[in-house]
């Protein structure tokens, strides 16, 4: 189910976003910049509605949040096929499709779903739900192919009906917390009376490694909250960057046409879907900060290289060395108020969410090359590789 509505979510707009970014431009002559605006103001307002649809995820539970964000989102993009000015773009997107990604079709009712129904294996669980990021990924070729064919505004109506008709019956089967159906996480059974008062008396490992759960007042004293959250900007910062602009950049740059250009964004989502499982599997295993510090390094150099060595050689660099990673979030607070905690790192995250498409788009605007922009993001991963290793895991709430 997750991984099927991240697929969703990552083919029209995570990834796909790239592929109707060119078809607009020429259409209606927009500045690269003003376009990617619309990404800066609809991060800004989803940072806003972060918070409330995080109280609401922990109070309600994921399914009824994930049925407004299916119908908002779907019903957007039908809208956004009907566009005739960058302001009505800007309305649509930021009204319909981001609030829509607020409240479920951005992954977070997924993620909030996975923190409560496993513990031992949560990385290894993250991993396998990410992967719908890597699928859809490879989903852009033919969404590329589509646009070329019949038009971004046939693009943007199918991508409406398919999120629609796919993301209803995937809502119903999401559950919130296992204990509501007689489980424990990672599908356990409650233990009997006998059990538990043979464990007061003779406690094993099992017994004496319960869960910590840090409510929001006490996770604000945490140092690890903090290098958690600015660890996450920094990255977002070059995901949520090169995530537009990689399909416009070899279009631009390396003179590829849209479905080739789709297809090296594709292929990159398939050679990464292995290491996102890999990396999540490692997380549950060693320090998860050390297993991120890791994925950074291999993200920085891949994105240079890609960035300045020519030719397939580039291009094959990045997809051997970017593609490969997977930012494992270290998950020290528990699981009770996971996604209200989440809520609580979006105004530090934002920041970067909100800068760095419009940072990317207006480089090429001034200087007409991704280049200076695509060298500035690979230097903030190694900021976000010295804040990983800052952070910690925090001691036991008081």
């Amino acid at each position: 189910m997750g991984n099927i509505m991240r697929t969703v979510f990552a083919t029209f707009n995570y990834y796909g976003f790239s592929a109707f970014f060119n078809p607009l431009v020429e259409q209606f002559g927009w500045s690269r910049a003003s376009l990617a605006g619309v990404l800066s103001l609809s991060r800004l307002q989803g940072g806003v509605l972060a918070l409330p649809a995080g109280i609401l995820f922990d109070r309600y539970g994921p399914r009824r949040m994930m049925f407004i964000g299916v119908i908002l989102t779907g019903l957007g993009y039908i809208l956004l096929s009907r566009t005739t000015s960058l302001l009505y773009f800007y309305i649509v997107f930021i009204t319909m499709i981001q609030a829509g990604a607020s409240f479920g079709m951005g992954g977070v009712a997924v993620d909030v779903a996975i923190a409560n129904w496993f513990r031992r294996k949560r990385g290894l669980a993250m991993g396998f739900a990410t992967m719908g990021l890597s699928f859809g990924g490879i989903l852009v070729v033919p969404l590329a192919w589509f646009i070329t064919i019949h038009g971004w505004r046939s693009a943007l109506m199918l991508a409406g009906i398919t999120t629609i008709v796919l993301g209803l019956p995937l809502t119903a089967v999401v559950r919130h917390r296992p204990e509501q159906y007689g489980y424990l996480p990672d599908g356990d059974l409650p233990k009997e009376p006998d059990e538990l008062k043979a464990e007061a008396t003779e406690p094993n490992k099992e017994a004496t490694e319960e869960e910590v759960n840090f409510s929001p007042r006490q996770v604000l004293r945490a140092r690890a909250f903090y290098a958690i959250a600015f660890t996450v900007s920094a990255r977002q910062l070059v995901s949520g960057s090169v995530a537009v602009f990689l399909i416009p950049f070899l279009q631009d740059d390396r003179g590829l046409s849209l479905t080739q250009a789709a297809t090296v964004l594709s292929v990159m989502a398939l050679v990464g879907a292995p290491g996102r499982v890999i990396f999540g599997w490692l997380g549950d295993i060693f320090p998860k900060r050390y297993v991120m510090a890791g994925c950074f390094i291999f993200q920085a150099v891949g994105l240079l290289l890609f960035t300045y060595v020519q030719g397939i050689l580039g291009i094959a660099f990045f997809l051997v060395l970017y593609a490969p990673t997977y930012a494992i979030q270290g998950e020290y607070f528990g699981r009770k108020w996971f996604g209200t905690i989440r809520g609580m790192m979006t105004p530090i995250t934002l920041i970067s969410g909100v800068v760095g498409p419009v940072f990317a788009g207006t480089v090429f605007d001034v200087t007409g090359s991704y280049r200076p922009a695509f060298t500035v993001l690979a230097g903030s991963i190694l900021l976000a590789l010295m804040l990983v290793l800052t952070a910690k895991p925090p001691k036991t709430p008081i």
